[in-house]
């Protein structure tokens, strides 16, 4: 049984990482529902904590596809892990708007779960199986140019303060009032926040596993618009359990939005990813600048949304006609992360 498990993983890696990042987050968020839907910052930490589904499915299976060893000390690594945690602990404890009580043993508790798990992460830089390392060794590999680490900072926010600008003067209404809420940001908040978002609400959670791990497998099957559009639908699809949680605010109509109009934001993640070599920090910087800049920044009134919305659509096709995104791109499959093979 086992082996024929194992060559079922072998043969269907993709679709083994699915099961296996739905079956840790699923599983996770729905243990806490009864006890904590009480109390929404339990609820807020169980709900990170397994976002981390997509990521442990990507480390657990490179290491599995790719077993052998790196020579990399395991004492090494797990020291890197300590310290990286302790770094991380004060973010989670600390985090903005979070309101947690640093006197409550389960807060504590929980947000050293969380500090732990991110830390585990970024340490699998220097894990012991080459898989591992292979799938994580472009989150460490800063030498790329800077015009896309201009992007995936600033490209999200530009977009929303366009979208801003552009409504109200379609409506005729002052720009002061906007102006004002752009000067009032505290650039060490926004910074602490951003960081706080990038170690633990979602981009490194997510990003090893759907852009590291499925994304490059997926356009080996496919043309990147397709691989997107199967992979975009999922990771909305992956969310849904939030909703009933307590973690979003139940909305049928923020559901069913979700499904669909994802195409044009998860195009343009990844033309990033690809046009950026295949960098997995470049897509959690991007991931978190999508996630940070939304609270950092005024919110969006009036059709401020809709046109950002249309900003988004153009980019998107832009980056499809400029990139030939129909075509298929011919990534030899010893060049995927976490394993030689597809």
């Amino acid at each position: 049984m086992t082996n024929i498990l194992s060559d079922q993983i072998r043969r269907h890696p993709i679709t083994a990482f699915f099961i296996l990042a739905f079956g840790i987050s699923w599983i996770i968020w729905a243990i806490p529902t009864p006890a904590a839907v009480k109390n929404p910052t339990y609820v807020m930490l169980v709900g990170v904590i397994g976002a981390f589904g997509p990521a442990a499915a990507a480390i657990a299976l490179s290491g599995f596809l790719r077993p052998e060893p790196t020579g990399r000390s395991p004492l090494k690594r797990w020291g890197i892990c300590a310290i990286l945690f302790c770094v991380i602990l004060p973010f989670a404890v600390y985090w903005p708007g979070l309101k947690g009580n640093p006197a409550d043993p389960a807060f504590l508790l929980l947000c050293a779960v969380l500090s732990f798990l991110s830390a585990f992460v970024i340490s699998s830089l220097f894990a012991g199986r080459s898989g591992v390392q292979n799938l994580m060794a472009s989150f460490g590999r800063w030498r790329v140019h800077p015009v896309w680490f201009a992007i995936a900072l600033f490209a999200w926010p530009v977009l929303v303060m366009a979208s801003s600008v552009l409504d109200l003067l379609i409506s005729g209404q002052p720009l002061s009032s906007y102006a004002a809420g752009l000067l009032a940001i505290e650039p060490l908040s926004a910074l602490i926040l951003f960081a706080t978002i990038f170690l633990l609400g979602g981009p490194l959670q997510e990003e090893p596993g759907w852009r590291g791990f499925a994304l490059p497998r997926l356009q080996i099957l496919y043309n990147p618009i397709v691989a997107s559009i199967i992979l975009g639908f999922l990771w909305q699809v992956w969310h849904i359990p939030l909703y009933f949680t307590g973690f979003y605010a139940f909305d049928t109509t923020a559901i069913i939005l979700r499904l669909v109009d994802f195409i044009p934001g998860v195009l343009v993640v990844t033309w990033i990813y690809n046009r950026s070599g295949g960098n997995l920090l470049i897509a959690v910087l991007f991931h978190a600048s999508m996630d940070s800049f939304s609270q950092i920044l005024p919110a969006q009134t009036g059709w401020a949304p809709r046109i950002f919305d249309l900003l988004l659509l153009a980019w998107a096709v832009i980056v499809i006609f400029t990139d030939r995104m129909w075509e298929k791109r011919s990534v030899p499959p010893d060049d995927l992360p976490g394993t030689h093979g597809g």
